[in-house]
């Protein structure tokens, strides 16, 4: 599988925009929710939500990546491949939704248990919706990103009728019910244009997705605790104001991976790809893409190092200026977050996921025990510095175990001309804010710097835009 630098480029950006138009959706639906619903209805809605959502990571385990692992290294039996994940997901469906009831009734009741009701639908409505790898594995996410953005559309606007209705929990439910049947409806129809999944005999083939699907999904399940567990810790050890601060300057670091996450939606069915056939070209894609990210991810964390607080005020309010020392932080666990993306996709390439497996729990014992050494005496900040120090934990080992396979030795001197480049924009933003410019000001300074100082350091070389100008392939 091969394809043009400048194609790559545009399916990357694509995904960035829409997702960020995406994140902006989401928070106007928040707060047409919260006027709807109240404080005590908001809070049932998102337990409801996170039940559902709980139960949908179960049935996820990574099987979408390791589909497009096997359908790219046996393009022949691609329509076998994709098949065996539609109708295994649909399998792991009915039980996931018995249990979502389960949960549902044990903790709800009355206008919310009925809406619990209608959202566990969502797991046997939204299971076709594992068509959508058909776009990952045509490198067409622009599609799936164009669908993702009719959903979030059709959800504002269905909210904003219940709510201008009058309409409670109920109504709420069901709308995101037909949201969710609309769009897999739409995914269903637009993928089987590209691939016609094949269901005939393809049992056998749940096995070997299942295998590795069940390693990820463990290790997954632990990565989420040590992501989630500080939270509470500081809740716990801290108090509710911490907890706040904390959690205002975490949510800027979730957000922030959706940058990442669309460079690894493009580039991993190339990687896959290349595997069986070409390692030398395995290699070479991973060191581009590391070089890559670390250009977003180092930037981003030398922006914050000077505009932390105008952020955290602009975003959040004056009130949480006290959680800007916890940003730069937070960003620095970004960079090792943008690489573990990239290390995380070659896990299912290399089905390394026991060892994976290993590596989170030894970065959850880690998280836990510096955490509660360290929360109660230093509070919020402690949290955000055991964030880095786990993440990086765990990133540098499963990067370890990869370059071991690949019996790869990475070049450092465009990643040290990268992080120059970063430094060098930190320097220049550092003097205008000296000079009390606003944040849109260091925004505008650091759109021109960067990419000046990346060229200057030849950290970006003029053969980069060429080949994107000239729609020269990937390496």
């Amino acid at each position: 599988m091969r394809i043009g630098v400048r194609r790559a480029a545009v399916d990357i950006l694509v995904q960035v925009v829409g997702r960020f138009g995406n994140l902006v959706l989401g928070v106007a639906v928040t707060l047409v929710l919260v006027h709807a619903l109240g404080a005590r209805g908001f809070g049932q809605w998102s337990t409801i939500l996170a039940i559902t959502q709980i139960a949908a990571n179960f049935g996820d385990l990574g099987l979408n990546g390791v589909m497009i692992a096997r359908a790219v290294a046996e393009p022949e039996r691609e329509r076998a491949w994709l098949g065996a994940l539609v109708s295994l997901r649909l399998a792991l469906a009915v039980p996931l939704t018995v249990g979502t009831l389960a949960a549902v009734f044990a903790m709800l009741g009355g206008d919310a248990r009925v809406a619990g009701v209608v959202m566990a639908a969502t797991m046997l409505v939204g299971a076709p919706g594992a068509m959508s790898a058909v776009f990952q594995l045509r490198v067409r996410n622009d599609v799936s990103t164009a669908i993702l953005t009719l959903q979030s559309v059709v959800w504002l606007a269905g909210v904003i009728a219940v709510s201008a209705a009058g309409g409670g929990i109920r109504a709420f439910a069901l709308v995101f019910l037909a949201t969710n049947a609309l769009t897999t409806a739409v995914i269903v129809i637009v993928g089987r244009r590209w691939i016609r999944p094949q269901f005939a005999r393809v049992r056998p083939l749940w096995r070997p997705l299942l295998r590795v699907g069940l390693g990820l999904g463990a290790a997954g399940i632990l990565v989420t605790f040590y992501v989630r567990l500080d939270q509470i810790l500081v809740f716990e050890f801290a108090g509710s104001r911490q907890a706040g601060l904390y959690g205002a300057a975490y949510r800027i670091l979730d957000q922030a991976q959706f940058i990442p996450s669309s460079v690894m939606t493009t580039l991993f069915p190339l990687i896959a790809a290349s595997y069986a056939s070409d390692s030398a070209r395995v290699r070479r894609l991973l060191q581009l893409t590391a070089e890559y990210l670390s250009m977003g991810s180092l930037g981003a964390l030398a922006f914050t190092v000077v505009a932390a607080e105008p952020i955290m005020v602009l975003l959040f309010g004056p009130q949480f200026a006290a959680a800007a020392p916890a940003l730069p932080i937070l960003m620095g666990a970004f960079v090792s977050i943008s690489f573990g993306y990239l290390v995380g996709n070659m896990v299912v390439i290399l089905e390394l996921q026991r060892r994976f497996f290993l590596y989170a729990a030894l970065g959850l014992a880690l998280n836990v025990v510096l955490n509660l050494l360290l929360i109660p005496p230093y509070g919020f900040q402690a949290a955000a510095w055991v964030t880095l120090a786990t993440e990086v934990t765990v990133m540098s080992l499963t990067a370890r175990s990869i370059m071991t396979r690949l019996q790869m030795t990475p070049s450092w001197g465009r990643l040290g001309r990268v992080a120059l480049a970063a430094a060098g924009m930190g320097v220049v933003l550092a003097t205008a804010r000296q000079a009390a410019l606003p944040l849109g000001a260091l925004v505008a300074i650091a759109a021109v710097a960067y990419p000046a100082l990346l060229l200057a350091s030849r950290a970006l070389a003029p053969r980069d835009i060429t080949a994107l100008v000239r729609h020269q392939p990937i390496v």
